[in-house]
């Protein structure tokens, strides 16, 4: 069904007047959402995007009154199901909560109780506010468990959350989130976490519940493939207030606003036909004193003089498209947008210009990794993989969590020792403990890490300049306390970040610039070698850019050899120059990165390469997603040479 005549024809069950709320604080007031009007019907999708900060979360968990005590609605109406909620206290919202309004959150193991086994989380709430007996309850949620896709429901039902994967945990939360038969539902980056097949299930599946119990679903989301797979209708929000919305094809196919624009832009899907990521420039403005025009204003390389001065009004380009931007008005001059019509062309990636060299610095060979995790459990993380990296490329591991990616690189950076196999630095012996600890000084300089989470691999307490300058400290590589300032200074330029950034420490950054201080300390030794292991994977689209940009430049300045290891395929596919695909400890195919996407051979990267979401709505709802059958994988399959360079496992 036409997403417009879903709004029109179906009930609506919430709605948002002119909604403000603020936070106070010990700095002032901070102004989180300013005037959002928005409503959803019954069975729609409202996607609601932006980056981080711009008001998403804060505007759902308002509806929730799930925001702190120093959050307060400032102005507006929030209408649920044609009741005024606005002023509703906690007893009040205890009833709505489950059975008319329910949340998804992006981490579910902050959500679930680690203790309780899930069945007994599931039947609490129907116990407690369904009034039903503990029979029905248990017969609701084993219902419940077959619903999201959870096999086997009886006996899981008796497990703890740790006993699932990511995947299977979050259809634990969204059985929990189903309980009650909520008429809205939330989702919070319901699927930042998981890995492209489960994603793509997760979606399906979410779609399929949809369409079975007419729940509405405002979905917050930074990744765009996500929704043009499920939205029908899309709000972008920046600066706290909703700058663009309109169907998914309106917004997709046919943006107006220049930051809707720069998002579309900074998508690699979209980049790869000319090979540079489109960043926007600078940072959105702080919420404590927003500018008194367009917030975006400052960033856009299109602004008016009118854009300082005034707020743009909603500028109603069709029945269901409207945009907030002073490029819409009669007397504004015309701008062709940059990206328009080009998320639907099918593009090739680009002549890679970079010199790769044939030189081997890092080589893999037979690698085992079995950690024991009692006497009667034993977990094969890796089993017998091989590969190298050559200079001056980029060499993308993929794979669905659990199949040794980041195994493999622990054990590169000698973090773990390996079960069995060898590897290699620049020929040298360095999987043993004795052969690491003899050439230790020259492989911790010649290769760094750097980890997904920025925050928990930086401490906390430290500033910028004591982070950055550590290694250089230890390994006595300035002179004097002068040259080692200017030398931090010089590397924190390098990443972006200017000298005011020195004195900062890891909690006053945001999550780019935690990154990009990872970043910096990485490079202080100017190694060979650096392994980037999902360092992307929970920013937003325009943070992404700003990272995988700075990752090109510093490769084609100092001839860094990465291993870039994602799940983000759209990503993998712009950035690498050769791609390995990893299932079950093992690796399955290996091809230059071109190959393996127009001709990849083995089921799982077939699998894994359909799950790929595409900014692209129509073709994202039509895609169906490949099954991968485990039993397809052949246990004793080898590496086999097609062509040049393009290896694949078993007999495919």
């Amino acid at each position: 069904m036409d997403p417009f005549e879903i709004t029109q024809n179906r009930e609506t069950v919430l709605e948002l007047r002119n909604l403000s709320v603020s936070f106070d604080t010990p700095d002032g007031e901070v102004e989180a959402v300013r005037d959002v009007s928005l409503s959803l019907a019954a069975g729609e999708t409202v996607a609601i995007v932006g980056e981080s900060g711009c008001g998403k979360t804060v505007m759902c968990q308002s509806v929730m009154k799930l925001l702190p005590n120093t959050a307060r609605i400032k102005q507006g109406n929030i209408i649920v199901c044609g009741e005024d909620i606005t002023n509703y206290k906690d007893r009040q919202m205890r009833n709505l909560r489950g059975s008319t309004l329910s949340m998804i959150f992006q981490d579910p193991m902050t959500t679930l109780n680690p203790t309780v086994p899930i069945g007994k989380q599931i039947t609490e709430s129907l116990r407690l506010h369904g009034k039903m007996s503990a029979a029905a309850a248990h017969g609701r949620a084993v219902e419940l468990l077959n619903l999201v896709g959870i096999d086997n429901p009886e006996r899981k039902m008796k497990l703890q959350p740790h006993y699932f994967s990511g995947g299977m945990r979050q259809r634990c939360v969204l059985a929990i989130a189903l309980a009650m038969s909520p008429k809205i539902l939330f989702a919070d980056e319901p699927t930042t976490s998981l890995d492209v097949t489960i994603q793509a299930n997760m979606l399906d599946l979410l779609r399929d519940i949809q369409k079975k119990t007419g729940v509405a679903v405002a979905l917050i989301s930074h990744d765009l493939g996500v929704v043009a797979r499920i939205a029908d209708r899309v709000a972008v929000m920046y600066a706290g207030k909703i700058v663009e919305i309109g169907t998914a094809e309106d917004v997709f196919y046919d943006p107006r606003h220049p930051y809707t624009w720069g998002l579309m832009g900074a998508l690699p899907s979209v980049a790869i036909e000319t090979g540079t990521l489109r960043q926007i420039p600078g940072m959105p403005p702080s919420l404590l004193s927003p500018p008194p025009g367009d917030a975006f204003a400052v960033r856009n390389e299109y602004a008016l003089a009118i854009d300082y001065e005034k707020m743009p009004p909603m500028f109603k380009i069709s029945d269901t498209h409207s945009a907030a931007t002073w490029l819409l008005d009669s007397r504004a001059p015309l701008v062709a947008p940059p990206v328009r019509n080009h998320i639907r062309q099918d593009v090739s990636k680009s002549e890679n210009l970079r010199a790769v060299g044939k030189e081997t610095i890092i080589k893999v060979v037979d690698y085992v990794q079995h950690f024991r995790v009692s006497q009667s459990l034993t977990i094969e993380a890796v089993r017998g993989v091989s590969l190298e990296l050559r200079r001056g490329e980029v060499f993308g591991l993929v794979g669905e969590s659990g199949c040794g990616k980041s195994t493999i690189a622990r054990a590169i950076m000698g973090i773990y020792k390996p079960t069995s196999g060898k590897i290699y630095f620049k020929d040298k012996l360095v999987s043993d403990r004795r052969s690491y600890r003899a050439n230790r000084r020259e492989t911790a300089r010649g290769a760094q890490i750097i980890f997904q989470d920025s925050a928990a691999a930086l401490n906390q307490r430290m500033t910028a300049e004591e982070i950055v300058s550590e290694p250089l400290v230890i390994n006595r590589m300035c002179k004097s306390r002068r040259e080692l300032h200017d030398r931090t200074a010089e590397l924190l330029a390098l990443v972006g970040l200017d000298s005011a950034y020195l004195t900062k420490s890891p909690p006053e950054l945001s999550g780019g610039q935690r990154q990009r201080l990872a970043i910096a300390r990485s490079i202080a030794m100017a190694p060979d070698v650096i392994i980037a292991d999902e360092p992307i994977a929970s920013l937003d689209v325009s943070i992404q850019a700003q990272i995988v940009t700075l990752f090109q430049k510093l490769q084609r300045e100092r001839g860094f050899t990465f291993l870039f290891i994602a799940h983000d395929l759209s990503m993998v596919r712009f950035i690498c120059d050769r791609v390995g695909v990893m299932y079950a400890g093992r690796l399955v195919e290996m091809a230059p990165t071109d190959e393996l996407f127009s001709s990849p051979h083995h089921p799982y990267t077939i699998a894994l390469l359909s799950a790929t979401p595409s900014p692209d709505p129509v073709s994202e709802r039509a895609k169906k997603i490949v099954q991968f059958k485990p039993e397809l994988d052949a246990a004793d399959g080898k590496m086999r040479e097609l062509s040049t360079e393009h290896f694949v496992r078993g007999l495919f």
